[in-house]
């Protein structure tokens, strides 16, 4: 893959950090109406006003703030994909037939290279704008904003939200799930509303910490869990396998379990919405890229073997969480306590975008406040009525992978970074895309949208067929 020329040279090559000097933010909404920065720094009409807001935009003095290295960024996009994925996959490529084995790998690269050209788009935007060198609360919706404006920025947000709020409750509804069955014989009252309800609480402490450098422990122990996790259920996998008698069964499936686990299959690569925070929190943003690469191979050698596992040893038989297609035994004993650490530690990861994104609406300051520690509680609290109102998110996992994850992370990528490079100005340095990477970005939309509106269809006919509805946690028993 061709990188970017660049025609006119500039100092980029020197590091230079900006650091915002105006106090005063306005929410969101007005500053995405107008322009995402705010104070002095918003609503420029021309270069001339832009090169006098400079100097109260910025500053030539290092940031000492910390930050993620490119290792440190690494592991939080690992951390924060690979749990769900690892559990979800086999029953999906199952789903899909032996062509699911080939969608692994294939939105494997695809996810990566989005997330890439992600990274690029941000450094363009810190090119052309130095007021954006400093640590911003939503750069996804920034770089949809610099590059059409209003409507995309707010439909940007609209999926970071939907996506990362609904990721947050599947991982403790799944944290739940997996406690229930680990503890049923210990403490059979304890019911499964009640543990997420439990793990729910016990997450509002931690949701009060600022962004993802502030609990850098949860990257490392998400990554840790799930290759410990990863590397048991392998074993038992193959365990199984060598016990194995007959070959497993695969009878033919329809076209709506086939998108059913299309969706599945893209969600676990959906962790686009949350890579632009990462990358803020980096010293070295422009090497985000690297970090990509890094976080995509490690998923991508927990994901296919596992994938490759339950399609050859479970066939048909494989549950939707591979966890409890495993014999009983060590092996499954500690990867389920595992996993459901690896749930917990990715939560705090998937919601904190939403965390700053409400945040910002709200204009709550950046440092700890009982503002902030209002707001991420209340926000808790809404996932608890939407879990234990739906307390089983399968096909959910399939609406929101062919829906708003195919936008973050398949489709957007590309169409942003095109139209930023498209765009000129005799203050820019010029940006070109060779023909053939051009063609295999549109390759991409096309076959994200394609894929994503029949995923996303065949979701809602199977969440809203009569029984598929389930009852609610706090609904009374009828006898």
């Amino acid at each position: 893959m061709a990188e970017e020329k660049l025609s006119v040279n500039s100092s980029m090559g020197r590091s230079v950090n900006y650091q915002a000097t105006s106090s005063s933010r306005e929410p969101i909404w007005t500053r995405v109406a107008n322009d995402p920065l705010s104070g002095s720094c918003s609503g420029y009409e021309s270069n001339e006003s832009f090169d006098k807001s400079l100097s109260s935009c910025s500053s030539t003095e290092p940031h000492k703030g910390k930050g993620l290295n490119v290792f440190n960024a690494a592991v939080f996009v690992a951390g924060e994909m690979a749990g769900s994925g690892i559990l979800a996959l086999p029953k999906a490529v199952v789903d899909c037939g032996w062509i699911g084995l080939v969608l692994v790998i294939v939105f494997c690269l695809n996810a990566c290279y989005g997330g890439c050209r992600l990274g690029k788009c941000w450094t363009i935007l810190e090119e052309r704008y130095p007021e954006y060198r400093t640590s911003s609360r939503n750069p996804y919706s920034t770089i949809a904003y610099r590059a059409y404006g209003k409507w995309c920025s707010l439909l940007v947000s609209g999926c970071i939200q939907v996506t990362l709020f609904g990721a947050g409750v599947v991982y403790l509804l799944l944290a739940a799930q997996i406690f229930q069955e680990l503890l049923r014989t210990v403490v059979p009252e304890i019911t499964y509303c009640m543990w997420f309800l439990i793990f729910a609480i016990l997450t509002i402490p931690v949701m009060w910490l600022g962004s993802p450098k502030d609990f850098s422990f949860a990257g490392i122990g998400a990554l840790l869990t799930t290759i410990l996790s990863c590397f048991l259920i392998i074993a038992q996998i193959v365990t199984e396998g060598v016990e194995m008698k007959e070959p497993p069964k695969h009878a033919p499936h329809t076209f709506k379990e086939f998108f059913l686990a299309f969706g599945v299959i893209l969600f676990a690569y959906g962790g686009a919405s949350t890579f632009p925070t990462i990358q803020n929190d980096m010293t070295q943003r422009e090497k985000f890229p690297k970090s990509v690469a890094i976080g995509f191979t490690v998923i991508f050698l927990l994901y296919l073997p596992v994938s490759f596992g339950g399609y050859f040893v479970y066939g048909d038989a494989v549950n939707s969480n591979i966890l409890l297609s495993l014999q009983r035994g060590p092996f499954e004993l500690v990867a389920n306590i595992l996993m459901a650490m690896h749930l917990l530690l990715a939560f705090f990861i998937v919601v904190n975008p939403v965390s700053q994104e409400i945040e910002e609406i709200f204009d709550i300051p950046h440092s700890f406040c009982w503002k902030r520690c209002i707001i991420r509680t209340l926000m808790v609290v809404a996932m608890i009525l939407v879990g234990e109102t739906i307390p089983k998110f399968g096909m959910i996992l399939a609406l929101v992978g062919g829906s708003t994850i195919t936008l973050t992370t398949f489709v957007l990528p590309s169409l942003l970074y095109m139209k930023l490079c498209d765009q000129k100005s005799i203050d820019w340095p010029e940006r070109y895309i060779p023909l053939y990477e051009r063609v295999y970005m549109w390759e991409l939309i096309l076959i994200g949208v394609l894929g994503g509106a029949a995923s996303t269809y065949s979701a809602m006919t199977a969440i809203f067929s009569a029984d598929a509805l389930t009852k609610p946690c706090y609904w009374p028993d009828v006898k």
